[in-house]
């Protein structure tokens, strides 16, 4: 069943990865446009830094087919980790660049796009058939529900005490530690391959 799977190293390691990259990216969610209108952006600014975001997205997932085949998709997750500490570490001392905060909306391809297909597919590898529709639910659940609520709390009270820059800074540190977890369900899938 679903709790045997959950036992194995490799899937609670994946977990754990998906968990902290979302919770990192809870700051971009909940709190980008705040800290852009915070910096002095006009909406119209903030809009099209979104849309930035949105068009990598789509161009990464029409284009996934190819993207994927490059690496595994524990490496994608690892990938995906590490481009975040980037993202976030760049948002949270050069927020004021308008260049830069493009660049970093760039990176949404990697961090989300990527990461979003390398764990639908390790998802499905690891609860085939009719364990698929509780893996699909417990990725939803540990992944978006339970670290969009921390994110969401946990970042309010660090942006109420120390301001925006933090919130991206507490992010960038949350996507090392994914980063670590990554790795380290990378390592475990390799050794068993």
């Amino acid at each position: 069943g679903v709790w045997q799977v959950l036992r194995q190293p490799v899937v609670a390691w994946f977990f754990a990865g998906v968990f902290f990259t979302v919770l990192a990216h809870t700051s971009l969610y909940v709190f980008l446009s705040l800290y852009l209108d915070a910096q002095g952006y006009s909406k119209s600014a903030v809009g099209a830094l979104w849309a930035v975001s949105v068009a990598v997205e789509i161009a990464f997932f029409s284009t996934q087919g190819r993207s994927s085949a490059r690496w595994s998709a524990h490496t994608w997750l690892l990938a995906a980790a590490l481009v975040s500490v980037v993202r976030f570490g760049a948002m949270a001392t050069l927020g004021s660049s308008l260049a830069l905060l493009v660049v970093t909306q760039g990176l949404h391809a990697v961090t989300f796009a990527a990461h979003h297909a390398a764990c639908t597919s390790l998802v499905d590898r690891h609860f085939a058939g009719r364990l698929r529709g509780r893996g699909q639910a417990l990725y939803s659940t540990l992944g978006y529900g339970l670290s969009g609520v921390i994110g969401g709390v946990g970042g309010g009270a660090i942006s109420q005490r120390w301001g925006f820059e933090a919130v991206f800074g507490a992010a960038a540190v949350v996507a090392l530690a994914a980063a670590l977890c990554c790795w380290r369900c990378r390592s475990l899938a390799l050794r068993q391959a």
